[in-house]
């Protein structure tokens, strides 16, 4: 029995590491000064952790990382190409679980990470007005945190779908800073790809595009991950290993 359920499990990784495998050979935008870009993968990394679970579903999106590069997605970051979708997996899995205390945590640890570094601009001027360049994954958080409270709390008026789509915008956005780091370290550090010069100017135009970018792979995996929940009856989610 315990043999059969181990390799359903791993069925279920392998199925959903091709889905991401295939997603990620379908490009959305480039990222400035890498020859990889960001692709429909981004979508579909918050999904594979909330039903598989932080580890199986970290496990799926670092398996199809690499299958979608030997399927020809080109390389950004020197082989760690994983850890944004990684991240977001994990996330997106702890939040799913109901650990609101490990996703804040690993949430507020990436934005530390990225805020201590000197590469980075912590904030923005707009016009006069200094805006933490980090507002939208604070909100990201925020949102999440404060609904699943709400919710915890048992006041009805927090849905469901309200919930699905806060874990996959605080997973998204996770999944940004978790770049944001890689990019600073592998582009400018390791391959000296852009100068540590440039880095403040091009946070500030960064600034302005990101919410866009981001608002929509919230947006298309926020309505694949509800109409997932809703169509898939509660034992196959329980085979799948969702608790």
């Amino acid at each position: 029995m315990r043999m059969q359920i181990g390799t359903s499990r791993l069925a279920t990784i392998a199925v959903f590491a091709a889905i991401y495998a295939v997603l990620s050979l379908i490009p959305v935008s480039r990222l400035v000064g890498s020859v990889s870009f960001l692709t429909f993968a981004e979508v579909f990394s918050p999904l594979a952790g909330m039903v598989l679970g932080p580890a199986a579903g970290g496990l799926s999106v670092f398996v199809g990382t690499f299958v979608g590069i030997a399927l020809g997605h080109p390389v950004g970051f020197d082989g760690f190409d994983f850890i944004p979708g990684v991240v977001a997996a994990v996330t997106g899995g702890l939040a799913m679980r109901g650990n609101v205390k490990a996703t804040a945590a690993l949430s507020l640890a990436m934005y530390s990470v990225f805020m201590l570094d000197p590469l980075s601009s912590d904030l923005v001027y707009v016009g006069s007005f200094p805006v933490p360049y980090l507002w939208m994954h604070m909100l990201s958080l925020a949102a999440f945190v404060s609904l699943s409270l709400i919710r915890r709390a048992q006041a009805g008026f927090v849905s469901q779908t309200a919930i699905l789509a806060s874990i996959v915008f605080v997973s998204t956005m996770n999944a940004h800073v978790a770049g944001a780091i890689m990019y600073e370290n592998v582009l400018v550090r390791i391959n000296h790809v852009l100068a540590a010069s440039s880095m403040p100017g091009l946070w500030g135009v960064v600034f302005y595009a990101y919410p866009i970018e981001r608002l929509f792979f919230a947006f298309v995996g926020s309505v694949i991950a509800i109409g997932f929940f809703k169509a898939v009856p509660p034992e196959t989610m329980r085979r799948l290993g969702h608790v």
